[in-house]
Parts: C-alpha cells; structure tokens; sequence
C-alpha cells in the first residue's frame, strides 16, 4: 500500500509520508446513499472535536483521497476537489480539523497545530472505514493541503492610490523596475519603499533565507476585489490577519488597551514577537527531510502563497538529500495561476493523473507512469520523455 499526500494551494500537487494516527471513535449524525456527483454513501460527524464527512463512491477505484481544506472552511468546504476525485472513483475525506479560523481566537482549546493531530486521525479512521465497507484495504492514499500578510496590507495601503498605474505599467513593460522606471507622476518616496516592500520580504526557514514578497507580474491579483480587479485579493489576506493573528501572537497590545485596532494588526511584525509566540510559529516550519516523493505544481501569480515559499522548500530538500532531490521532489510553476478558484478547479483532474503517474514511476522503479518533466510544457498532462 502507498500512503502518500496531495497538498493544494493555489495549484499543488505534493506526496509525503505520514504517521498512523490515534484510533478515535466517531459520532455519525448522517450515514445515507447520494447521487451527486456520482453515486456513493455519504457519512457526516464527529471525530473527537472535528466535525468530518465521508464519500465512499459505488464505483471505487481502490484509492483514498483525503482533504485538508486549507486554512479556511469547514468539513464541507471541498470545492471541485470533491467532484473530481469521486468522479475519478476515490473515497473522499474532509475534516474541519477542530477548529475555525473565524471563531478560534475566542476558543481557548482550539490551536491551529491541532490540524495535524486531526488530520492523521481522520486519514486512520477513514482507511479502517474503507477496509470494512469495500472488504479491501485502499492501495494508496493521497492527502490534499493552504508572518507576510500583514506586511503585505500595510505595505500596500501605502500604494493603494496608484495601483492602477502600477498594474497599467507592469502590464505594458514586464520586466519594469520601478526603481528605475519611475512612472509619470513618479510614485512618492514613502509609495515606492512600500512597493519594493511587497516585492522583497526577508524570511528564513531551516537556516536559510528567502524571499516570501509578491512576484512582479502578479499586481493585478492584490487589490481588493471588484468589478475592474476580480482576481484581487487584499480583503482576503487582510481578513486571514484580522481573524488569526491574536491566536497566533496573544502577547501582541502596543497600547496595552487590551483591543487590536486594524491598523495594529497592520503593524505586526513576527519578528518582534517574544520566544513563546517564535518558538510556536516554527512548529510550523518544513524540514524538507522527505521520505516519499513530492510533486508541487503552483501558481506563478499566487498572492496568498508567495511562490518564494515553494522555492525555498526546494532548497531544504536538496540540503538534506543532496543528489537525490531530484528524486523526491519535482517542483514547477503554472504561469499566471493565482490561488485557488476556477483556475485551479480546472486542473485538479490533470493534478491526480500527475501524482498518480508520479507514484506509479517510483513503485515499478521507471518501467510503468512517468515523473514529471523538468520544465512543465502543455500544462500537467504533458510528461516529455527521454
């Protein structure tokens, strides 16, 4: 059996190891047969204190897909991702992990960590669900997964009144250096420090630095959404501060009156926080130390996942497994994808046939699948061979 992990953001397609999980029992309140998409059993409860649901297909193709829902949601916020793997035969799994990004900061028990915790049990129960229901045990079992933000919004408050022109330019000159190129009339002092601030963002992870800014090219995805920009993203990243950041940091109060104003949450800088709130914020940090092998395909544009994320976890890779990165991690970008959407909808199909491919390589050790090209040509369904 592959047990292996799908992890989405933006567009992503990763594979990884995981634990057995703690056996839990489940309060079921839903356990009935559906249609949609496609015929399947439907379970809905509770885990411990994750609400979950279950969609075990009748035409089964002998796999698991686990969701992870990203940061936001809830256990029925699946998407497309759903549709596509039930029509694809899977037996499909989404927690809501325990805890809801809109309501945790008043929720002394909930903590963004316990996803992992939560996840892991889910994936354990749901395998021994499988194995009863269809008399099989899954043959594979794939997982999907989502300190800049609020740099970013306070960074482009500062720019907000030129944006227009800012995209207009970049627009018509990729490769514009706004250092250099100043436009008419030039952006003030403090406008253009901000603008070079959303590009540049100094972050480490493992040791090594990086750059978690937005990419150039990517303007016309970070105002707020509206009729002119309907790909903008500014109020969603405010609002992943604005619900997030005293769970993650309870010691931040600059005036000490007890309440967050929006433009202190602007102002917070990770970097500043004391060694509890550090210590905590690295339990999330990668290692890049992989077991199975990684297929992550995302979005060039993705403004609420800096593609310098994805990069550096190359990096951590290849500084623990040297030559054999290559092996074990492919990583390429789609030109122009943003971060999740309709965009992203349309490739989940093309996603799975890439991981699926991606395990079936390293199963029959190259005599069947295919691993991913080093350059992506013709979208994820293209695998260029020697």
């Amino acid at each position: 059996m592959t047990t292996a992990r799908l992890v989405s953001y933006g567009i992503a397609a990763v594979i990884a190891a995981f634990a057995t999980a703690a056996r839990a029992q489940a309060n079921i309140d839903v356990d009935e047969h559906r249609t949609t998409p496609v015929p399947h059993r439907y379970i809905h409860g509770i885990l411990g204190d994750a609400k979950f649901q279950i969609a075990l297909p009748d035409n089964w193709n002998g796999e698991f897909l686990m969701g992870a829902r990203g940061f936001s949601g809830d256990e029925n916020s699946s998407g497309a991702f759903k549709t596509v793997g039930l029509q694809k035969g899977y037996a499909y799994a989404l927690s809501d992990q325990g805890w809801n990004r809109f309501t945790i900061i008043d929720s002394p028990e909930h903590k963004y960590y316990e996803s992992r915790r939560r996840i892991l049990q889910l994936t354990s129960y749901t395998k021994a669900l499988i194995g009863r229901y269809y008399g099989t045990q899954a043959r594979r079992t794939f997982i999907e997964w989502m300190g800049s933000n609020a740099r970013f919004v306070r960074n482009f408050d500062v720019i907000a009144s030129r944006i227009d022109d800012i995209i207009a330019m970049r627009t018509a000159n990729p490769d514009w250096d706004p250092a250099s190129e100043p436009l008419s009339p030039p952006l003030t002092a403090d406008q253009l420090q901000a603008l070079l601030n959303i590009y540049n963002m100094p972050a480490h992870v493992g040791g090594l630095a990086y750059n978690t800014g937005r990419v150039p090219g990517s303007e016309y995805r970070w105002p707020p959404a509206s009729p002119q920009w309907p790909l903008g993203s500014y109020n969603a990243i405010l609002g992943y501060v604005t619900t997030s950041l005293a769970k993650f940091d309870p010691f931040y109060d600059p005036d000490g009156d007890g309440v967050l104003s929006l433009d202190e949450m602007k102002a917070w800088d990770p970097n500043l926080s004391p060694p509890p709130v550090q210590n905590d914020l690295r339990r999330f940090d990668n290692t890049g130390d992989l077991r199975r092998p990684i297929i992550i395909a995302q979005g060039s544009h993705d403004p609420i996942v800096s593609p310098g994320e994805t990069r550096v976890y190359e990096r951590l890779v290849e500084a623990h497994l040297g030559s054999r990165a290559r092996d074990f991690l492919a990583v390429y970008f789609i030109p122009g994808m943003g971060h999740g959407g309709a965009e992203y909808d349309a490739a989940l199909s093309a996603q799975l046939d890439a991981l699926e491919k991606w395990v079936d390589w390293h199963q029959s050790g190259g005599l069947t699948g295919s691993p991913p090209p080093d350059v992506l040509v013709g979208g994820l369904g293209s695998y260029p061979r020697d």
